[in-house]
């Protein structure tokens, strides 16, 4: 298994954690990743409480190790003010180097914000990893997030 996919695999078993206690929202995982050593990790816990993100973040005990450090998350990070403050905007000021992704969010709060600004801010941004698992994680939210005819 590559590198991404084990860190991504982590965030996922880490997304699991939020069973039942996140809906409407989807289940979230996130690993952060320095030098190759796992530096913090996260999920979203409780709907109305902060995401996989900004949970991650708090568990970095240096905050300085976050500068250039790449970031797995199993669902784009969201690009608006909701009940939490936007998790693309937090990681663009942790100046992360790199957000790999599983899953785009089909939010239309979100629909790619996320990634466009992540890139604008210069972040690499990669997408895909592991995307089939995290979508089967949160198939009804993906059902609940598509359009009706």
């Amino acid at each position: 298994m590559k590198q991404d996919e084990r860190h991504m695999q982590r965030a996922l078993e880490l997304a699991w954690r939020g069973a039942g206690k996140v809906a409407p929202n989807p289940m979230v995982g996130c690993v952060i990743v320095s030098n190759g050593q796992v530096i913090g990790e996260g999920w979203h816990q409780q709907y109305g409480q902060p995401h996989a993100e900004p949970n991650a973040v708090a568990s970095v005990s240096d905050k300085n190790l976050l500068k250039g450090s790449t970031v797995y998350v199993t669902l784009e990070p969201c690009s608006h003010y909701g009940k939490t403050p936007p998790c693309a905007d937090l990681l663009i000021r942790h100046e992360v180097g790199k957000v790999v992704i599983a899953n785009t969010d089909p939010n239309p709060l979100v629909n790619g914000d996320g990634i466009r600004k992540l890139r604008k801010a210069g972040i690499e941004v990669e997408i895909g990893v592991l995307q089939q698992e995290a979508q089967a994680l949160n198939q009804a939210f993906f059902s609940q997030m598509k359009p009706k005819a």
